[in-house]
């Protein structure tokens, strides 16, 4: 992280406003794994948070937003309770000499598809950017860890950050999140598929929800298992097979999981390679049931939607995204039986819970966090990118 040299005036520099646009992201295979060192698969789509910021010459943050109003603080400060503690806890992470004001913008907040890294990395980009501070893409990623585990107490991992700065819009990554390494592997042809995104309506904080409970009983599994294990990385796999009879049942089920996902993560990247979807579906189907048997995590409205989205026909697979506590089911679709199926999975939900705000809708896949030229970020602002109702 290296200051640049100020060759625009501050008169000059206040002036210029500026837009980023951060994407959401899903994970079709690799839930709750990479806080415990697992490969992940995950990818862009082209919804997420838009941030137009200018510079402000004194050590304050100024934000507004369509969903939450508007908040001021001086850079240090921290609410943990409050809506503008993403924006706090970057400016915690960074070294900062002059705050911004800021207009964000996202929707489908809290839905399971990482606004909350989505917003972070925003933020952080913009206060870097105005205070001439360079940041390579790996600064970034650990930087939103820092943000997020440090700051605000969420026992992450690298999967949310690594995903959003290394997107692609026409391939899956395929991520190690010890080394942090990023493999793109190119799409089949975009013909035979496409995926789509079921919102409950439920939307979820991972901090209120059993989400660093989890983490913590992995942890506890890996200790049990190997002397001086901190993560199920650690751990070889031998090593659980022979001991996982002596753990707890919880703990026993939280290591089954992360062993068995890490596989599915290997077996769906090659699917992915082969163009196998059939396989990838099952695979996400897979994951998903094991989320709920073993990992226990899943609200039963989200494990109703999992359900309905399955056993639609012209899906291959489909899987809780983000900590699976509410929020949206992800699913693999056949491109020329997706908006039926869109139609379909809404009537039935809708029916069975009329009093949730659900949506169902093709998601385009869309690029990483880059800057958004003036035109586009206008756009995005009043339709809100990539939805398809």
């Amino acid at each position: 992280m290296t200051h640049r040299g100020m060759l625009t005036s501050q008169r000059q520099l206040s002036a210029i406003k500026r837009h980023i646009f951060s994407p959401y992201r899903i994970c079709p295979i690799g839930a709750h794994v990479d806080h415990q060192g697992g490969a992940v698969l995950g990818r862009t789509i082209s919804i997420g948070t838009t941030l137009e910021y200018e510079p402000l010459d004194i050590n304050e943050i100024h934000l507004t937003s369509d969903q939450f109003g508007e908040a001021r603080f001086l850079i240090g400060e921290l609410d943990l309770h409050g809506w503008a503690r993403y924006a706090q806890a970057a400016a915690r992470v960074l070294d900062l000499k002059r705050g911004m004001k800021a207009h964000v913008n996202g929707s489908l907040v809290g839905s399971g598809l990482s606004s909350s890294a989505s917003v972070g990395l925003a933020y952080l980009k913009a206060l870097a950017e105005v205070n001439d501070i360079e940041l390579t893409a790996e600064q970034l990623v650990q930087l939103d860890y820092r943000l997020e585990h440090d700051e605000l107490n969420l026992q992450n991992g690298l999967l949310d950050p690594l995903t959003i700065v290394f997107g692609h819009s026409d391939a899956l990554l395929f991520m190690d999140t010890v080394t942090g390494s990023v493999s793109p592997i190119p799409d089949p042809p975009s013909s035979r598929f496409t995926w789509i995104i079921a919102y409950s309506g439920l939307s979820r904080e991972l901090t209120k929800s059993g989400f660093n409970v989890r983490v913590e009983e992995c942890r506890a599994a890996a200790s049990l298992l190997k002397a001086g294990a901190k993560i199920l990385s650690d751990v070889p796999r031998e090593a659980f097979e022979q001991k996982k009879r002596t753990l707890p049942e919880n703990l026993s089920k939280r290591a089954e999981h992360f062993f068995t996902e890490v596989d599915r993560v290997h077996d769906g990247a090659q699917a992915w390679k082969e163009a196998n979807l059939e396989r990838f579906g099952q695979l996400m189907n897979q994951s998903c049931e094991s989320s709920i048997r073993n990992y226990e995590s899943g609200s039963d409205t989200l494990i109703e939607l999992h359900e309905l989205v399955s056993q639609t026909d012209g899906i291959y697979g489909s899987r809780f995204s983000g900590g699976g506590y509410g929020g949206c089911v992800v699913a693999l679709s056949k491109r020329d039986a997706a908006e039926k199926v869109c139609a379909e999975i809404s009537e039935q939900f809708s029916r069975l819970h009329p009093e949730l705000p659900s949506k169902v809708f093709v998601a385009e896949m869309g690029a990483g966090l880059s800057p958004l030229p003036s035109s586009e970020y206008r756009l995005f602002r009043r339709d809100g990118p990539g939805v398809k109702l």
